[in-house]
């Protein structure tokens, strides 16, 4: 399935992230609030996140 992943700030200054269908409508989201981003990142990898680079763009053939 596809879907959406979302990290923002709460109004509480707090990491939370959310799982999100492509029509936008919320699938999941953490259950908790971290002061770290990289907790939270950690938490969202446990439910499935994976990081996924941009893809490079590809050189105009007639581009030097």
């Amino acid at each position: 399935m596809n879907s959406i992943w979302r990290f923002y700030v709460d109004q509480d200054r707090r990491w939370r992230w959310q799982r999100l269908a492509t029509d936008r409508g919320v699938i999941a989201e953490s259950r908790m609030a971290y002061k770290e981003y990289e907790k939270c990142l950690a938490n969202a990898q446990e439910e499935g996140y994976v990081f996924h680079p941009s893809q490079a763009k590809l050189a105009r053939a007639n581009s030097r």
